[in-house]
């Protein structure tokens, strides 16, 4: 039987609701948010690690840290998946996520997969080959599914592929984000939320577990 996902109301958001103006709006509400999703006995909270950050400085790239993560709170093994992107395109044409803290991958989603690489003064490089294109070629924990994958209600979605364990962690999706601003810098939105689905199934009274991540995902939301 297919359980009810239930969602935490506006908590769900990490950092649309925030403070106008500056970069607050950019990185989060507040560095205390709690941010829940509920799915049977699946309680997960996204964690995040961000200094209280100044305002955007204009005609510069402004470099912060975000570490975006997914713990599981409640009492059983769980999958998630975690939606990340800026809502104006126009502020994703001038960001870049970091897993390493030194080399940033474009926001844009369709970003074509390119070597054209910029170095800054204090070792950072900028590639523009697009951060979800970066995660799929390399075959790791967290994989993106596309807007025009053939699974359409995987799609928009960053999945980590394991089963996450009562009371541990995924690793940070990204650490750091970087946005190129010109002359007058807007206050800026980048929406992080994350959802869970159990890893066991039921089947004629028996307890079964889904193959992998898209199993467990393609049956709950079908």
């Amino acid at each position: 039987m297919k359980k009810r996902k239930v969602l935490t109301g506006s908590a769900v958001l990490l950092a649309v609701l925030a403070a106008a103006g500056g970069i607050m709006a950019y990185l989060g509400a507040s560095d205390d948010a709690e941010n829940t999703v509920e799915v049977a006995h699946d309680k997960i909270t996204v964690t995040e690690n961000f200094p209280k950050p100044s305002d955007l400085s204009s005609n510069s790239n402004n470099y912060y840290t975000k570490e975006v993560a997914v713990a599981n709170t409640g009492n059983v093994d769980c999958y998630v998946r975690v939606y990340a992107d800026f809502p104006d395109s126009r502020t994703a044409a001038e960001s870049y996520y970091s897993a390493d803290g030194v080399n940033y991958y474009s926001a844009v989603r369709d970003a074509e997969l390119s070597g054209d690489t910029q170095t800054d003064d204090n070792g950072r490089t900028l590639h523009t080959q697009s951060f979800v294109n970066m995660l799929n070629s390399r075959d790791g924990e967290w994989i993106f599914v596309p807007d025009d994958d053939s699974s359409e209600k995987l799609r928009g979605y960053f999945y980590y592929k394991e089963p996450v364990k009562v009371g541990e962690s995924t690793p940070d999706l990204f650490t750091n984000v970087m946005i190129k601003t010109g002359e007058a810098p807007e206050s800026l939105d980048l929406v992080v939320y994350a959802e869970s689905v159990d890893c066991v199934y039921e089947d004629n009274g028996q307890a079964k577990t889904y193959a992998d991540y898209a199993s467990a995902w393609n049956a709950f939301l079908n």
